[in-house]
């Protein structure tokens, strides 16, 4: 034992003498190099020669020297130590200290990438203006959303100022709906009274906001103004408001000859309709047979005597009866049957047989349905037309909401049912909107209905334009009452790119749904979240009553639902399941959040979450832009519903009007908006010049795609800020490079030249096949050619899971795989193993990370995804290196940081990867480290490679930490904080992550020594640690190891729960920490463990089974309404059944119209054999008067009342 110290001693010994020498040769050679030394320190450096070469004290030569390095260093540097008044004294130390930061700082070799511009998160200011030009400034900006055509103007001498006390009342049930109130200053609120129950406040209105249902327009322009019915308005404080009479509007509709100008108004009241009030009453609140009126609202009322069928014994009587109708009818002769529908037709448009002739009846043409038989499906913009009901009877049907939640016990498909008579119109919404049909329309019976197509009825409309009015009354009449109440509560939001929905700390009294568009929250200058198609906004502070915890800007143009607190409770209160509906989206929102948030991953809100909109914009005209558009659809189009818009494709299906005007067009906006509805992702190709199309792909995108040619260099005069200049507000969309290389054996460069020059959020390598640049040599590029070319040559065949474009595609529709690489020492080989088994068994690699060895190992895959030889042979290499005796024995030094220097550690880095950047990776790559400067973990996603990979694998005591170049702090091992950061790659966007765990295993059988220990009885028994029963006492660097990981272990233990994750752990527990001889062994055993778990993985994993498999599954196809409807568990509904009080059959129709009270301006008889039943409410068979009557049923619902609601 003696003589091993012995050893020891001579060793170090020997080993601080060389590297005294080497220090002293050093000092010689700086030395030699100064131009500025004194007679007397020449003098004084040749003594010193002299000296050692006459064979003097090495040590006395050494130090000799030392003193006259620092004596030249200080004469060097005459600015800084020979200021005025200073002395070689006190300040000699601080001196020394300055020179030497100054001398020997390490410079950063390069500047910061840029910063997002400040416009990203902040949102504009709100406009100011003066308290006279409130009244007609608030209400021009109350209505523009309707776009009322441009001699319709709001005059200043019509507006009426008013002033109201608290809680004096504005309009009242039974007043006229005739008018507009807008607040300039107090408050007022919105009140509904239900029969049954108080009334309750549904909405605050504050100043600039106003109370105005458009669907009154609608009453107001067919000359049936309503009255309130349940609706009030209450000033809450002492408030001044400006009233505007609808009528203003009417007269200037009679008065001007130019009706067509009104029709986009109508188009827009009604597109409203359906997306507003229909869309969040049915899609967010669960709300389906609410919203439907199952009154008739056939045109034609007159009392008749009951001679017909109740609707009670409709499978006994009436039934029979309305198919020998049907029948008559479809047995009737040609002209019969024209006639028929042609009368039905004039009287539901309110238009002569002469207009009928000219306008209707060479369009008509009848379709049969027999019983069950579907006319319009929901979902479906198929045979979009509108017709009228001339046999039969029609049924309305909608999917239940809570169809989802069958599993838990709640049936209630096609539970429920309104009904369309004879006389009646159907398809009035799809016609105005052109969207999807909101519900299902079947035959209740067989039935004939006719029909004019949506191309047909368009001519007619062109012809004469106030059509339009009586269908969208028709729709109108088929709303419930409740809807229309409800109107006057829900809000609807436009936001331009910039403007703010709410701020911090404003007061939370309203949910939001984002219905198109995209915003994002920030605070503080840090993005915290964004938010896309069918998002809710603002629930959790709302629930708990808190102030704004962020700021929230619309990124681009956006339109919203407001939903104000006092309705949702409201509608809870009235509709119970509204309240589970509301736990579902309040789930949705933690569950969100939950799985892809951790106490220590930074959260990165720039991931492809919820995209719906990209657009490609080309950085030069070399880009093949069309070639990679096609490319890139083809990728996408394995997992995702996807459609391609450029200039050329619009102007064909709208026009040129559309596509070059620079204002923004409500038919081209609606259109698109009408895209986005229908596909999971809308691809807009730019122009490579700044046209207006160019524009409206900008301001449209959630994420723009920049193309370039990675082998070019980049515009001095960075382009892509020129042409976002377009926008007067900015774009604040995020920006993603894309880099396109040539040949197989490119190898990315240079990208730091493209980054610097303008803010991207992401960066991508993509190997361009040959055929893309096939169109290169012509002048003029036919975009038919190519589209001609993808499909018949490529879009027939499936994708390489393993290409760029498909990476690229998984990347941007979120369903990307990650692979996270954990710290272990030598057991890191166990990933080169794993990496192998993964590509043999198909399993793309999309962005790749890791702490530690496992930081090396991806940055090895990084750098040449596909090939695996080169995997084996660098990270081979580079253990081969650490197992050098001679490397680590040169490498020690005296302990004042570390135990080692790390130059010979960083040498066998720079080896392995050189001088590449983290940029020039051809896989998206991150790496962990412990910034112990600020006492965080920090992820590196861009900067010298070799050096942040020594950063993450630099154990405290071993290595000195790295000096980050960026901002000079101290950088460790990442494996301190987070030694498997699969919640860094989930906020990094992947969907599915692979975290493989080589870690040494925790030991946790010690030995309970009590209360107090001796260190000379532990060291003892240490000794025995040979035998079986030796105890176990951790030493003190043991505990202080155990203390340094603590918090990578806390989150160890998360990752391994998270329900993104795969977790994979070979069985490497027998290689210890230091063990890198035995690569080749420790790989092995990772190969083999994957080869024998992976298939297993595959098999259970719909993620990864679907890409392997190129979409021959459909788990990954979504439909067009996927986002609508969310997919996660509601506790509510497990634990409790949902009672449905649906209509079930035809016999129970008449219960849901049961009178409330006697004042309705009509009344019917009713057979003396159903008095003693009360109100029966029945379906009523006309008297057969004429051959018109026969062929036909006039099926109309008696009812003495109206509904709860108006």
């Amino acid at each position: 034992m003696f003589w091993w110290i012995v050893l020891i001693l001579v060793l170090i010994l020997l080993t601080t003498l060389y590297f005294l020498f080497i220090y002293n040769s050093g000092i010689s050679r700086c030395s030699s190099s100064e131009e500025i030394f004194d007679e007397t320190q020449e003098n004084n450096l040749n003594n010193s020669t002299k000296n050692k070469r006459e064979g003097r004290n090495v040590f006395k030569s050494i130090y000799s020297n030392i003193m006259v390095k620092r004596s030249a260093s200080l004469t060097s540097l005459p600015l800084l130590l020979r200021r005025r008044h200073s002395t070689v004294g006190t300040e000699f130390p601080k001196q020394v200290i300055r020179a030497a930061i100054k001398k020997f700082s390490v410079s950063s070799p390069r500047d910061a990438l840029p910063k997002p511009p400040s416009e990203f998160f902040e949102p504009l200011e709100n406009p100011q203006v003066p308290d006279r030009q409130k009244p007609l400034f608030y209400l021009k900006q109350n209505t523009k959303l309707l776009e009322f055509p441009s001699f319709c103007n709001i005059k200043e001498e019509d507006i009426q100022l008013m002033v109201f006390d608290t809680n004096e009342f504005i309009v009242k049930p039974g007043d006229a709906d005739d008018s507009i109130y807008v607040v300039l200053e107090g408050s007022l609120a919105v009140y509904i009274s239900p029969t049954q129950g108080k009334k309750s406040m549904v909405r605050r209105i504050g100043p600039s906001d106003c109370f105005f249902s458009p669907l009154s327009l609608l009453d107001i322009f067919m000359g049936k103004p309503s009255l309130l019915k349940t609706v009030s308005l209450k000033a809450t404080l002492k408030t001044r408001l400006a009233k505007y009479s609808l009528v203003n509007f009417y007269n200037v509709f009679i008065e001007n000859p130019d009706q067509s100008a009104w029709i986009r108004t109508i188009q827009i009241i009604a597109t409203r309709l359906r997306h507003i009030v229909l869309t969040t009453l049915h899609q967010h609140l669960g709300l389906s047979e609410e919203l439907v009126n199952k009154h008739s609202t056939s045109s034609t009322k007159k009392p008749l005597k009951q001679r017909g069928l109740s609707l009670r014994n409709y499978g006994g009587g009436l039934k029979p009866k309305l198919q020998r109708m049907s029948t008559e009818f479809e047995n009737s002769n040609e002209e019969i049957k024209i006639s028929v529908a042609l009368t039905y037709f004039c009287e539901a448009l309110n238009i002569s047989e002469s207009e009928g002739n000219i306008l209707i009846k060479p369009y008509l043409r009848f379709l049969k349905l027999e019983e069950n038989q579907t006319l319009y499906e929901e979902g479906s913009n198929d045979g979009a037309s509108i017709g009228v009901v001339v046999s039969g009877l029609l049924k309305i049907t909608q999917e239940s909401a809570y169809s989802d939640m069958s599993t838990f016990g709640y049936e209630d498909k096609d539970s429920w049912c309104a009904y369309v008579n004879t006389r009646e119109l159907v398809g009035g919404l799809q016609f105005l909107t052109d969207e999807p049909s909101f519900c299902t329309l079947r035959a209740a019976c067989p039935s004939i209905v006719a029909l004019i197509d949506k191309k047909d009825a368009d001519l007619f409309i062109e012809k004469k334009p106030s059509l339009v009015f009586p269908i969208a009354y028709s729709v109108l009449q088929r709303l419930s009452s409740f809807v229309r109440a409800i109107d006057f509560a829900l809000g609807w939001v436009l936001l331009d790119s910039g403007e703010a929905l709410y701020r911090k700390n404003d007061f939370s009294d309203s949910v939001f749904v984002a219905l198109s568009g995209r915003l994002r929250s920030v605070s503080e200058k840090i993005v915290i979240e964004e938010f896309g198609r069918g998002d809710v906004l603002g629930i959790v502070e709302v629930l708990q009553q808190n102030p704004r915890t962020t700021t929230v800007l619309a990124v681009r143009y956006s339109q919203l639902s407001k939903i104000p607190e006092g309705l949702l409770n409201f509608v809870k209160m009235q509709f119970p399941q509204v309240g589970f509906r509301l736990v579902r989206l309040l789930g949705r929102y933690y569950s969100g959040r939950v799985s892809s948030s951790s106490p220590l991953a930074i959260p990165d809100p720039m991931t492809q979450r919820n995209l719906h909109t990209i657009a490609i914009f080309p950085a030069t005209f070399d880009v093949p832009l069309v070639a990679f558009t096609c490319e890139l659809y083809h990728a996408l189009s394995v997992t995702t519903k996807i459609i391609r818009l450029s200039s050329k494709f619009v102007v064909e299906r709208l026009g040129v009007e559309a596509v070059m005007q620079r204002k923004a067009d409500f038919r081209l906006m609606h259109w698109l908006n009408s895209q986005e509805d229908t596909y999971q992702l809308v691809i807009y190709e730019c122009d490579y010049t700044a046209t207006n199309w160019t524009r409206r792909c900008l301001s449209q995108a959630d994420a723009i795609i920049v193309v370039a040619c990675g082998d070019q260099k980049p515009p001095e005069k960075h382009f892509i800020d020129e042409h976002l200049k377009m926008n007067q507000d900015g774009i604040r969309s995020r920006k993603e490079l894309v880099l396109l290389w040539r040949g197989a054996d490119a190898v990315p460069k240079g990208t730091y030249e493209w980054l610097k020059g303008s803010w991207f959020s992401a960066h991508h390598h993509i190997h361009a096949p040959d055929r893309m640049f096939s169109w290169e040599s012509k002048v003029e590029k036919n975009e038919n050619e190519i589209l001609n070319f993808y499909e018949h040559h490529v879009f027939p065949f499936t994708i390489d899971v393993h290409s760029d474009f498909a990476r690229l595609g998984r990347l941007l529709s979120s369903n990307a795989v990650g692979l996270v690489l954990g710290g272990g020492g030598a057991r890191g080989a166990a990933h080169v193993g794993l990496i192998k088994a993964l590509h043999e068994n198909g399993i793309p690699v999309d962005i790749v990370g890791g702490t530690s060895i496992g930081s090396l190992i991806s940055g090895i895959l990084a750098t040449n995804p596909n090939n695996m030889e080169n995997l084996e042979e660098k990270a081979s290499k580079w253990f081969l290196g650490m197992s050098s005796f001679w490397n680590l024995l040169l490498d020690i030094t005296w302990a004042f940081s570390a135990r080692l220097t790390g130059y010979n550690f960083n040498k066998l880095l720079k080896n392995v990867f050189e001088f590449k950047s983290i940029e020039d990776l051809w896989l998206p790559y991150f790496c962990v480290t412990t910034d112990i400067s600020n006492s965080e973990m920090r992820v590196h996603r861009n900067g010298q490679l070799w050096r942040y990979v020594r950063a993450s694998m630099t154990l405290a005591v071993y290595l000195p930490p790295i000096c980050d170049d960026e901002d000079g702090h101290y950088l460790l091992d990442g494996g301190y904080v987070n030694n498997l950061p699969a919640d860094v790659m989930r906020t990094m966007g992947a969907r599915t992550v692979i975290a493989i765990d080589v870690s040494s295993a925790d030991e946790k059988d010690f030995h309970n020594y009590g209360d107090y220990l001796n260190g000379f009885y532990a060291q003892f028994h240490s000794l025995l640690n040979w035998q079986k029963d030796a105890m176990r006492i951790l030493t003190a660097q043991e505990i202080q190891d155990r203390l340094s990981f603590v918090s990578s272990v806390r989150q160890l233990e998360l990752v391994k729960k998270a329900p993104y994750c795969t977790y994979l752990r070979p069985p490497i527990d027998r290689f210890k920490t230091l063990d890198f001889p035995k690569f080749n062994i420790i790989q092995n055993a990772g190969y083999q463990y994957g080869c024998e778990t992976l298939p297993e993985l595959i098999t259970k994993n719909n993620h990864l089974k679907t890409l392997i498999n190129h979409g021959k599954f459909s788990v990954m196809r979504y439909s067009p309404n996927t986002f609508r409807k969310g997919s996660f568990t509601d506790l509510a509904a497990q634990i409790s059944r949902i009672p449905s009080q649906h209509c079930k059959s035809l016999d129970d129709f008449s219960k849901y119209f049961e009178d409330e009270d006697n004042d309705d301006e009509e009344y019917f008889e009713h057979e003396e054999d159903d008095s003693d039943r009360g109100l029966s409410n029945e379906f009523i068979l006309p008297d057969e008067d004429a051959i018109l009557i026969n062929a036909t049923i006039n099926a109309r619902i008696i009812t003495n009342n109206e509904e709860d609601f108006q």
